[in-house]
């Protein structure tokens, strides 16, 4: 077999770990065993240790994964340089993936199992708390978002969210993801800009930030 270079297995060693989040999400990774997790990569087991040298190592790259996703969502959220209206739309992006990559039953199993990762989580979603309270405190002081509740707006995006990325209640609900996003994402518009500025943004393409985000969905 070819010798694999390091930046070809670092891209590969994140396309195969995106193949389990809907299982981790779903059932957790305790009970998972390394056969278990080739057969949903679609690889051989001799295959899998080419790009992974255990399982602890194979949870590590997806919650590096996910830890890498918020960072670089922070960062769009906390410049300034851009709209309030479209920083806001960043931070319902980052609620909808962190309730994919970042279900209680995963963090459970990570806190059992491998708790400096767990703590690494942790200290990632502490700054991403923290980022999400200051846009919003900053939005209210410019004016531009109504007087709300930080704390509160952001248990609603991890509480409808979480039901909304979950397969039984679309089918129980006959709702497909992208009208659910897009119903709920006109309903936070709606609730946090102010009429002035939700005028405004009469004309942007909603339509387009959640294929865009279904898009990047359906690679996982």
């Amino acid at each position: 077999m070819r010798k694999i270079a390091p930046d070809e297995r670092q891209i590969m060693r994140k396309a195969y770990v995106k193949k389990l989040i809907h299982v981790v999400r779903t059932k957790g990774f305790l009970s998972l065993t390394i056969q278990d997790i080739a057969k949903t990569m679609n690889l051989s087991r001799a295959s899998l240790y080419n790009y992974f040298s255990s399982k602890e190592d194979i949870i590590m790259e997806l919650t590096n994964l996910c830890i890498d996703y918020i960072n670089e969502a922070g960062q769009t959220i906390s410049n300034e340089e851009l709209s309030y209206p479209l920083r806001f739309q960043k931070v319902f992006e980052q609620a909808v993936f962190s309730a994919v990559y970042a279900s209680d039953i995963y963090l459970t199993d990570l806190k059992t199992s491998c708790l400096h990762l767990y703590e690494k989580k942790m200290h990632s979603r502490k700054e991403q708390l923290s980022a999400i309270h200051t846009f919003y405190r900053n939005g209210m002081k410019a004016e531009v978002f109504n007087q709300l509740n930080p704390s509160i707006l952001i248990i609603q995006d991890e509480t409808v969210l979480g039901k909304l990325v979950n397969t039984s209640f679309l089918v129980e609900e006959e709702l497909s993801l992208k009208q659910a996003l897009l119903d709920f994402y006109v309903a936070k518009k709606t609730q946090v800009l102010k009429p002035e500025y939700l005028q405004n943004t009469e004309n942007e393409d909603i339509n387009a930030m959640v294929e865009s985000i279904l898009k990047n969905l359906a690679a996982i």
